[in-house]
């Protein structure tokens, strides 16, 4: 009767212990897929459930409770999309609350940060509006806005205007075109009361230049046939008969129905023109 040999023997035992082991190694390898699946189906659903938390704050005009339960948001679900929402989030709590300058400056690293994301229109609109936003305003005792200093209007017309180039078919766009207008005319309105000013205090030339500003660089603001007059006006005072005609032809020309046309063509008259 034949025997096996001893060291076929041991390879058998040792074959079948390496598929055990296999086996072994493959359960655990997929308990832990099936816990890293859960686990981040937990992470998802926990960041869902605590932004919709802090939302429900933020609808109710609470920025107090909202602002922390947003900053907690970023700070445990970072690879969320809700992350970057209630960065934005946060930034309109801080408008609320009239932190401008805090406001601007969320906005902008949201934009800078994250350049592809939907909200980039909105958060450029937030940062247009934070400056239009600080606009002086007028009561009672306070001299009329356009004779106040416009850095605001000059800043929230710049970032509309880019805006609208950008995004022209934007939900805000009208809103924007419409706060871009009230930025034009009242920008206009100060170039003409410092021209005025100017013109009181005998600096004729340096009202040319705000006049001619003006006319330039805020049509449609509906200060132009004003502008135009008293800029041909003022060339006559320089004795400068061609320019000053050039005005009065432009204002006849490019504004026949305004209230001004009428004395342009008169002075055009007496120059000969």
């Amino acid at each position: 009767m034949s025997s096996t040999p001893l060291s076929t023997v041991c390879i058998a035992r040792v074959s079948l212990c390496l598929r055990a082991l296999f086996s072994v190694l493959g359960l655990l390898a997929l308990c832990g897929c099936g816990g890293s699946a859960a686990s981040s189906l937990n992470y998802g659903d926990n960041a869902r459930r605590a932004y919709a938390y802090a939302l429900d704050s933020f609808y109710d005009n609470n920025c107090i409770s909202a602002e922390p339960a947003f900053r907690n948001v970023r700070r445990q679900f970072p690879y969320t999309r809700f992350a970057a929402l209630a960065e934005l989030r946060i930034a309109d709590c801080m408008y609320r609350d009239g932190k401008h300058a805090e406001a601007i400056q969320a906005f902008e690293q949201f934009v800078r940060y994250r350049p592809s994301h939907a909200e980039v229109s909105y958060a450029r609109f937030m940062v247009a509006l934070c400056n239009y936003d600080q606009i002086p305003s007028e009561w009672l005792l306070s001299p009329p806005t356009y004779e106040r200093e416009q850095h605001y209007t000059q800043e929230s017309l710049r970032l509309l205007r880019r805006f609208l180039l950008d995004f022209p078919e934007d939900p805000q766009a009208g809103r924007a075109k419409h706060m871009a207008e009230r930025a034009v005319r009242l920008l206009a309105a100060h170039e003409l009361y410092v021209a005025r000013f100017y013109i009181r205090r005998d600096h004729p030339e340096a009202a040319v230049g705000r006049l001619q500003t003006l006319v330039t660089t805020y049509p449609g603001s509906g200060y132009e046939p004003e502008a135009l007059l008293l800029l041909g006006d003022t060339y006559l005072e320089l004795k400068k008969p061609k320019e000053a005609k050039e005005a009065f032809q432009e204002l006849a020309q490019h504004f026949p129905t305004s209230d001004y046309a009428g004395k342009a063509r008169d002075r055009l008259a007496s120059l000969g023109g």
